[in-house]
């Protein structure tokens, strides 16, 4: 699958982003002019200069941190950046970008497949996995850092013991004060898990005022549709080592697998019939590894068989 990013770049703005390269005293300037000639989406064309200036901070420590490498590559480096950070257009199956929904809350959309970070205005690092969408203001200016997370993402927040950070996931709020968690609450999934690394968080509804207290290597997963907490010990490494680059499978059937890779990979998967969703499956494998190698291992036991075309894989039985 390839994918392409759908904008134009004319002569001026290639030259622009030959500058950002090579001079790096007048780099910030020419990323505003850059950003004048390329043609982005509405919602990045309207954004302010409030929205404006974090999005460049965060480019120009991007391009100070980039090695050195060749010229065609730190560019590509470079606009690949600056893809994620703004949300040029679409690309091929999906949009991502910063939206302003108001005066001050940012919209970021992270695409299927990839993996990225950002750090907020308070210094707190927030890194998100495929398919997840963060909001988030400019700057927290009220008595509560408040962000909204719908999919996945691993916090690392910093500590302000005037100012909780609380993170809204569907219908459940984490409060925190200074900590290491991650948050999984994709929309389409039953469950939301929250899982603590380092530190202490509150977990409970929006509207009430009753909280369950979370210690470092415990989980709080919420059931939805029967609206039931549920703490329990966990091996942080099932549900942090996506951060590094791994799959960890454990007890997992395969209808929620078919989701992770899913959204890994920006594929299809159907898997039928339905008794084979419920097959439990527990493995571990690194995401360099392409979508057909997880597959052959995962049907090694030859219960299931799967078929590939194009976007689209089928797991079957044997007929």
């Amino acid at each position: 699958m390839q994918i392409k990013p759908n904008f134009r770049l004319n002569e001026k703005p290639l030259s622009l982003l030959l500058s950002i390269m090579t001079d790096k005293e007048n780099k910030h300037k020419t990323l505003h002019e850059w950003l004048e000639q390329i043609d982005l989406s509405p919602q990045v064309t309207a954004m302010g200069e409030d929205i404006k200036e974090p999005v460049l901070k965060q480019l120009n420590q991007r391009i100070d941190k980039a090695k050195r490498r060749s010229l065609w590559i730190k560019m590509a480096s470079v606009a690949a950046s600056i893809l994620l950070l703004l949300g040029v257009t679409n690309y091929v199956s999906f949009q991502q970008g910063y939206n302003k929904l108001n005066s001050q809350f940012v919209e970021m959309k992270n695409p299927l497949g990839m993996l990225s970070s950002i750090e907020l205005s308070d210094g707190t690092k927030v890194t998100l996995n495929a398919g997840t969408i963060l909001k988030y203001p400019t700057a927290f200016t009220d008595k509560d850092r408040i962000v909204e997370v719908d999919g996945e993402a691993y916090f690392e927040v910093v500590h302000n013991k005037k100012q909780p950070f609380i993170v809204k996931a569907d219908n459940i709020n984490v409060r925190v004060l200074g900590t290491k968690f991650n948050v999984k609450a994709y929309k389409e999934e039953k469950n939301i898990e929250v899982t603590l690394e380092e530190g202490s968080i509150e977990v409970g509804l929006n509207n009430q005022k009753k909280y369950i207290r979370v210690d470092p290597g415990q989980q709080v997963l919420y059931d939805k549709f029967r609206n039931i907490f549920q703490k329990k010990q966990v091996d942080l490494n099932y549900y942090t080592a996506w951060r590094e680059g791994k799959f960890y499978f454990n007890s997992m059937t395969f209808e929620d697998i078919a989701r992770q890779l899913e959204r890994h990979f920006n594929v299809h998967i159907s898997i039928s019939p339905d008794r084979l969703k419920e097959i439990i499956y527990t493995g571990d494998f690194v995401r360099q590894e392409n979508l057909e190698q997880i597959l052959r291992v995962m049907t090694a036991d030859k219960r299931t068989y799967y078929q590939i075309d194009g976007d689209f894989i089928q797991i079957y039985d044997k007929k």
